[in-house]
């Protein structure tokens, strides 16, 4: 077995005063009893496999004190000096255990081989059960099968092989009930070898963060059913090696990697550290030791052109706050431009162990366009997604036909496709009424970094990590006023939407009776408390989301559950305004009768495989010329001059995809500086000069009807609206 652990060591009690013969004995129970005091041993079957399996007996170049210290033990090195065999530390392999749940009888497969933890998988699956463990390395099967004979558990099948090619009698029909994998591993080739129901626990790695989790097969797929662990393994050797895809920025001791998606450019980015950094706050906090690799992991899914940065400590890189060594920081790739997220120390929290913000920088003449999408994604997380457990994992065969993802992001595997799903946790607000029929309304602070600010709103706030909504409101009420509501019942689920219609926000109302003067109640947050009648409402300013639930109680006054006990769900949208249009920029490049066009990615949400314009979206605060100069430096690397654009046509487009219109602007530009070049390979997979009398047949409608326009003279074109 093969893992480096990602967490302290537990200290083992001097063991001078015991007798020889016992020494080991006791150490093994007092390891045993700190795994179960931890929660990393929570079931009699796997209490008893360690207390029972002479762990010192697969170590001895160590001494006993270190054998039973739950820590990992290197048992193998490569030329290099890097670990590449030990055995793992004890929390790791109890928690991996216990996530196989494996009963007697169990067909087991190890991949990686050690000998420890199959003699604990031998204890647990017992006389009627198999284990089979293998291992690239002679070596280390050859010193795994001398110790498992020593210590009795020699009917341990123990295989030399590479686990990406096992041979076909080491599968036993219907295969395996279990396979836990314990080297670092950026595939699961091993999906067909578990028996329908079965486990594979395994520490896989995704976008360069290795999680173990626990899968259990349905059908044709496997699905996680319970938290990640962060931990650290020996990486996989032969087939299943995995690449970083790690490049690094000329001259500036950064380094970018792309392990999954496509590897990104970086020449482009040297003068990008050249001038200062732009800051955008997150006002999004952690605790000095609180975990946050599910932001990670969600950042990753949610915003193209994610990597892992790191940089030499002893090179001036420009780079401010750099991460911490052997733990890349997140990074996203915008063309020539870069934002990456820190966390700043802002106080020292309750526990004196330091509270921090999430902070992005931004480098390049795009970057703070790019640190405000992070931060704006940040936030978004901190708002639906941050009290989930853990998100819902599904791994199936990769097929070569393009899969859709719906809300989940998709990531390639050379065996399969992974798809993670982030469930939207609700955050929480009491309705509190009185026996005069009031509502108790709360005045936000103006001059927080909060949502809706000076607006008169519910009390309330989102649940904290693997809370429950009533436990969250309980608290909340507890912590802001001190109250303690004891009839709160669900009444609406509140959802707030953008322009668009795109989620920004769920919240759980729940409704309860309160009898007591507003000035009698302590305020711990805000401003002050008011009790107040609903035709008074219509003179305050209010936070809308505050206004729709109290006019949903106005019609219907009582909570009212649907059928499968959840309370009914209103909507309220961002207020747009006049009608609101999305405006998209085209860089209409024409050299000597020919046209510069890109082929979309394959995986492409919009027009997979498809020849298009060089192009993208105004973003906030941005002139559709400087959004046309921005985008063809961060596509094609291209230099233009925003006074060197000149609008050629617009095109009025009503997709029927979309609920909202797009003004499709084309710019030709007089001069330009550079040669095109693939900046974005996630998004355009090449760039070719087109003949206009011989464009290619794949080519977006709405780009062919612009250029056909364009060579007529024409200003204006409309598609989709109706005639």
């Amino acid at each position: 077995m093969t893992a480096v652990p990602e967490r302290p060591a537990m200290p083992t009690p001097p063991t001078d005063a015991l007798p020889q013969g016992d020494t080991c004995a006791v150490l093994r129970d007092r390891l045993t009893d700190r795994l179960l005091a931890a929660g990393h041993i929570r079931t009699p079957s796997v209490e008893h496999a360690f207390r029972t399996v002479p762990r010192h007996a697969f170590a001895p170049e160590v001494s006993a004190e270190k054998a039973y210290a739950d820590d990992t033990i290197p048992t193998r090195h490569a030329p290099d000096g890097r670990v590449s065999s030990s055995v793992s530390a004890p929390w790791l392999q109890a928690d991996m255990l216990e996530a196989a749940r494996l009963r007697p009888g169990h067909r087991v497969l190890e991949i990686g081989s050690g000998g420890f933890n199959a003699a604990l998988a031998a204890e647990l699956t017992g006389p009627t059960g198999t284990v089979t463990t293998v291992d690239i390395d002679a070596a280390v099967t050859e010193r795994t099968t001398r110790f498992l004979k020593a210590t009795g558990y020699d009917r341990v099948r123990v295989v030399t092989a590479d686990a990406e090619h096992l041979p076909p009698e080491v599968v036993p029909a219907g295969g395996f009930d279990a396979v836990i994998v314990t080297v670092d591993t950026w595939d699961l080739p091993w999906l067909g070898l578990v028996a329908d129901g079965g486990r594979l626990v395994a520490p896989l790695r995704i976008h360069q963060y290795v999680w173990s989790i626990g899968f259990t097969k349905h059908a044709d797929a496997l699905v996680s059913d319970e938290p990640l662990t962060v931990c650290g393994f020996v990486p996989m050797q032969g087939a299943g090696a995995w690449n970083s895809h790690r490049r690094t920025i000329p001259g500036r001791g950064i380094h970018l990697a792309c392990e999954d998606g496509t590897p990104l450019p970086v020449e482009q980015l040297a003068p990008a550290f050249d001038t200062p950094a732009s800051e955008v706050r997150t006002h999004v906090t952690v605790g000095g030791e609180e975990p946050f690799d599910s932001l990670t992991l969600y950042l990753a899914g949610a915003l193209p052109g994610f990597c892992r940065l790191s940089v030499d400590p002893d090179h001036d890189s420009g780079v401010l706050s750099p991460p911490p060594p052997h733990w890349p920081g997140a990074a996203i790739v915008r063309g020539s431009s870069l934002a990456r997220l820190v966390t700043e120390r802002i106080g020292d929290g309750e526990c004196g162990k330091g509270v921090h913000e999430f902070v992005v920088h931004g480098y390049g003449p795009a970057g703070r366009q790019a640190a405000t999408g992070m931060a704006e994604r940040v936030q978004h997380w901190q708002r639906n997604h941050r009290a989930a457990i853990c998100p819902r994992i599904t791994v199936r065969p990769r097929t070569p036909e393009p899969t859709s993802s719906g809300s989940a992001h998709l990531v390639r595997k050379k065996h399969t496709l992974i798809a993670i799903e982030w469930p939207v946790i609700p955050g929480t607000a009491a309705l509190l009424t009185n026996d005069q029929g009031r509502y108790l309304l709360h005045l936000r602070s103006a001059h927080k970094p909060i949502r809706h600010p000076g607006q008169w709103s519910l009390l309330g706030g989102n649940p904290e990590h693997g809370e429950t909504c009533g436990q969250a409101i309980a608290r909340e009420l507890s912590e802001e006023t001190g109250l303690t509501v004891p009839d709160l019942t669900p009444f609406v689920t509140l959802d707030s939407l953008d322009a668009n219609g795109a989620l920004k926000n769920r919240v759980l109302v729940y409704q309860g009776t309160l009898n007591r003067p507003a000035h009698e109640i302590e305020l711990n947050e805000g401003v002050q408390l008011r009790w107040t009648r609903f035709e008074e409402t219509a003179e305050m300013t209010m936070d809308p989301g505050t206004a729709a639930v109290l006019r949903e109680h106005q019609r219907a006054p009582r909570p009212r559950l649907a059928d499968v006990g959840t309370p009914p769900t209103i909507q309220v949208r961002e207020a747009s305004g006049r009608s609101r249009s999305i405006v998209g920029a085209h860089l209409v490049l024409l050299q000597d009768g020919a046209v510069l066009l890109g082929r979309r990615h394959p995986d492409s949400a919009f027009a997979p495989s498809t020849w298009h314009l060089p192009a993208g979206h105004r973003e906030h605060g941005e002139s559709a010329a400087a959004c046309m100069a921005r985008e063809a430096a961060e596509e094609t690397g291209l230099t233009i001059a925003e006074s060197d654009l000149t609008l050629v046509h617009t095109l009025d487009l009503l997709d029927p995809d979309s609920p909202i219109p797009r003004v499709q602007l084309f710019f030709a530009p007089s001069h330009w500086h550079g040669e095109p070049r693939v900046l974005e390979p996630d998004r355009c997979t090449e760039w070719r000069w087109w003949p206009l009398n011989a464009l290619p047949e794949q080519l977006v409608d709405y780009t062919r009807t612009a250029l056909a326009a364009i060579a007529q003279g024409k200003p204006y074109t409309q598609m989709g609206w109706p005639a």
